[in-house]
């Protein structure tokens, strides 16, 4: 917002923006929450203490990345009443509580152009449309089958079910990009330095010079990426 908002004659498209790129490829986590019922108390806490990568690659006849899977800290009755019919009885929502067992999928946001931040009028806003949707859908139908046929397993009748949903723009998380760093200063805002193609000594050193973006949290490349370039910046300056 910074960088769009310092417009002037030298820069009249803002701060480093030549390119026209700031405030481009903007990417988050692709995001869904499955909740699975059982028949079985679940008496967990706190039970975010599992993940799995094994179909971020992929899978058999899928070459593509699917995405993350891990566990989520524990559903509640409140959680729970936001997705029900409002005539569900609160006792109903606390024993479905105490009986499941849920997950937090993320599948990557793929780079878009037009998925950007603009400062219009005066106000930012967002444009936003998700992509990369049929990779992470095949996770979330993948990961429902598994754990189905773990539950399952020699029962005749089933004993759990899976109820998902794909979290709306609101539940946005690990957001990254709209400064992507690369070596084309026509498409890119800053250089392999994180310094703006356009401007000499201004860095930028936050999420936003992400090119692209994974499915799991980009905190500690961040951070790695930030003392990458304050040791180029040391060598710069000395």
């Amino acid at each position: 917002m910074l960088l769009l908002q310092s417009a002037n004659e030298q820069h009249p498209k803002g701060l480093a923006n030549s390119s026209d790129q700031v405030g481009r490829n903007f990417m988050k986590h692709l995001a869904a929450a499955i909740v699975g019922l059982s028949v079985k108390d679940n008496p967990s806490v706190f039970q975010k203490t599992l993940a799995i990568n094994d179909y971020y690659w992929g899978e058999p006849g899928f070459d593509y990345p699917m995405g993350h899977v891990q566990l989520l800290g524990k559903v509640n009755h409140r959680m729970l009443a936001l997705d029900v019919p409002k005539l569900a009885p609160t006792w109903a929502l606390r024993a479905a509580a105490k009986r499941t067992v849920d997950w937090w999928l993320t599948g990557e946001d793929a780079p878009d152009p037009e998925n950007r931040v603009r400062v219009e009028k005066g106000k930012i806003s967002l444009h936003y449309q998700p992509n990369n949707m049929q990779a992470f859908k095949r996770l979330i139908q993948r990961w429902v089958k598994t754990v189905k046929e773990v539950d399952n397993q020699g029962a005749v009748l089933p004993v759990s079910w899976y109820f998902s949903k794909i979290l709306p723009i609101g539940a946005i998380a690990h957001q990254v990009g709209t400064c992507r760093f690369g070596i084309d200063p026509t498409t890119c805002v800053l250089d392999l330095n994180c310094k703006t193609h356009d401007i000499d000594n201004l860095y930028v050193v936050d999420g936003s010079f992400f090119p692209s973006s994974a499915a799991v949290n980009p905190s500690l490349t961040i951070m790695a990426n930030a003392m990458r370039v304050g040791d180029h910046l040391i060598e710069r300056l000395t």
